[in-house]
């Protein structure tokens, strides 16, 4: 039964992929959903960028073991997301397809935006590879074959529907899927806890394992730092992470993207809570699991009905598709905006015949991101670990070009090569064994970078050279 209802619903997802296919018409509508997104479209698509593998089965296993304190890792992405909200206002008016897009245009220096683009590639790259085993080994515990055959059966399908449709088929998807995934992961939080005998009784069995003291707080007695260290990281990515500008660019004005934003935090602060209820709900209902990262998913089989359970089951399928294919198509808008039409593409890209072939070209490239996501995933698992040291590197390289680029005006093109260089060597010094003062490298690293780009701006700052390049 469970599996049944999770094949109808991806099926019926597919299908509305495929229909909104007959929408793209250019590398806009492909990339951008023709930057015609409403308030409800483009929340619903930001939210489910977030709502994904990490916020529900991560949180839930973080929560497994840790307790309250996991609610802060979704935080960081909530209050990133309102951070945002800073720099749109410093990017009205622009018409860009990519975050390093604008690193070009605000610093003049195309190979800045070729490095920048080349780490946020890579970084993504790794971020859906994590997303692909994730969704397999969900449909693993289901009992479908081992974790490669389950993997390559959820990448395929939602590799497919998003090269079909591109991200008009991705924000529509997205819209349905939040709304079933958080629908599905409050209603069976409730009915776990309720069934479990009310959280009194549960939190009673939670204490019986030897949890920390500070498990069902999330501040007293947890030291501040250890809150900075959990909020930054998430904190920093989301500043700069393509998959968010992206759901920002596609909206159809500034005043839309900022509302957006600020309702896609409020909903995140509201439906991330679910999870960690459920993961710590899991420690006292199944302690000693010995894959503490599907807590969640093991809860609900065990705890719901058949019918449910197969529902709810499928919303989770839903969060991390949702994550998926948001990442899939900032990977692809890299390769072909970033890579193709500003170092290959020769041509008039406004050319109605030009943008067939550049639509074209997205769909194919979309194909083929998805398959390398796969195949490190699955086939070359030590070039997953090695995309994963890639977004600290990210993180690292690119936080202080964008962020101070966009909110501060004297930001100079070499202080920028300064704050990428010196931060991917502060990230190198740390995984080497230097202490920044016991603060972790990938924090440390993009903090110290922006000193660096500072420092390096004010020196070579020149009003008259800055007047005549803008």
């Amino acid at each position: 039964m469970e599996l049944a209802i999770i094949i109808l619903y991806l099926a019926a997802i597919f299908g509305v992929g495929i229909y909104c296919n007959k929408f793209n018409n250019s590398l806009d509508d492909y990339l951008l959903a023709g930057r015609r997104l409403g308030l409800g479209l483009a929340t619903g698509t930001l939210v489910a960028t977030y709502f994904g593998g990490g916020y529900v089965i991560g949180v839930g296993g973080e929560a497994y073991n840790n307790g309250m304190s996991a609610y802060w890792s979704p935080v960081a992405g909530a209050v990133g997301i309102l951070a945002v909200c800073l720099i749109l206002k410093k990017m009205e008016g622009m018409k860009v397809y990519t975050v390093t897009e604008i690193m070009e245009n605000r610093y003049h220096s195309p190979l800045l935006r070729l490095l920048t683009t080349i780490l946020s590639l890579m970084a993504l790259i790794g971020i859906l590879a994590g997303q692909v085993t994730s969704a397999g080994s969900i449909l693993t515990s289901l009992g479908i074959g081992n974790l490669t055959v389950a993997s390559i059966i959820v990448a395929a399908f939602f590799i497919g529907f998003t090269a079909f449709g591109g991200l008009w088929a991705v924000t529509v998807t997205d819209f349905i899927q939040i709304i079933v995934a958080a629908v599905g992961i409050i209603a069976a939080t409730v009915f776990v806890v309720v069934k479990g005998g009310g959280w009194d009784t549960i939190a009673a069995q939670i204490e019986t394992t030897g949890v920390p003291d500070n498990y069902f707080n999330l501040l007293e007695g947890t030291e501040p730092s250890y809150v900075l260290w959990l909020i930054l990281p998430m904190f920093i990515y989301t500043l700069i992470g393509q998959d968010v500008y992206q759901r920002l660019f596609a909206a159809k004005d500034t005043k839309t993207a900022f509302r957006s934003a600020i309702l896609s935090c409020i909903i995140l602060l509201v439906i991330c809570f679910f999870p960690v209820i459920l993961g710590m709900a899991g420690r006292g209902l199944f302690p000693g699991l010995e894959t503490e990262s599907l807590v969640v998913p093991t809860v609900i089989r065990a705890m719901l009905p058949p019918v449910f359970s197969g529902f709810t089951l499928a919303a989770i399928i839903a969060a991390v598709v949702s994550t998926a294919d948001s990442i899939l198509t900032a990977a692809t808008s890299h390769v072909v905006n970033d890579l193709y039409v500003r170092y290959i593409c020769k041509e008039d890209t406004t050319d109605p015949s030009v943008q067939k072939r550049l639509l074209c070209l997205s769909k194919i490239m979309t194909l083929v991101v998805g398959i390398v996501s796969v195949v490190i995933a699955l086939a070359i698992p030590s070039v997953l670990s090695v995309l994963n040291y890639s977004y600290t590197l990210f993180t690292a390289g690119v936080f202080a070009p964008v962020v101070a680029g966009l909110l501060w005006k004297k930001a100079t093109k070499i202080g920028a090569f300064a704050g990428l260089f010196s931060g991917l060597i502060f990230v190198a010094l740390g995984w080497s064994g230097f202490s920044f003062f016991g603060i972790p490298s990938d924090i440390a690293s993009s903090l110290l970078s922006v000193v660096v780009l500072i420092v390096v701006s004010l020196i070579t700052y020149r009003p008259e050279a800055e007047a005549g390049q803008s």
